[in-house]
């Protein structure tokens, strides 16, 4: 029974760790269900770049952050996370909504367009 118990709690414990949470922020709720005609796509990383519009009122800015930590009581204990990937949603420098999700390794395509498209279906875009 204990043994059981226990991987139970590992199990729970570790299914926390295999998938990122992406934190969404919506702070204009006039645009859920109503998307843009077009999106002008600032994105260094080249995953986003074929929806692009340059001349569109609405923009797409892609950032991608990464932890270095030199403090070595944080590289001797290991940390959460190497950085994150945040796309926020902007008219005319006006926020619109945001997202959020930290990464482990490296921050690929796949996991900008997971944030991208998370972000997308909670606008109902």
């Amino acid at each position: 029974m204990r043994k059981n118990l226990f991987f139970f709690f590992c199990a729970l414990a570790l299914s926390g760790c295999l998938e990122r949470e992406i934190f969404t922020e919506i702070n204009d709720r006039h645009f859920v269900g109503h998307p843009p005609s077009a999106l002008r796509i600032e994105d260094l990383s080249g995953t986003l770049k074929s929806t692009n519009d340059p001349n569109a009122r609405v923009s797409v800015i892609v950032y991608i952050h990464s932890a270095h930590c030199t403090n070595a009581q944080s590289r001797s204990l290991g940390s959460d996370f190497d950085g994150y990937i945040r796309i926020t949603i902007k008219e005319n420098n006006t926020q619109i909504a945001r997202a959020q999700m930290d990464y482990k390794g490296e921050p690929d395509g796949d996991k900008i367009r997971q944030v991208y498209d998370h972000l997308i279906q909670q606008l109902k875009w």
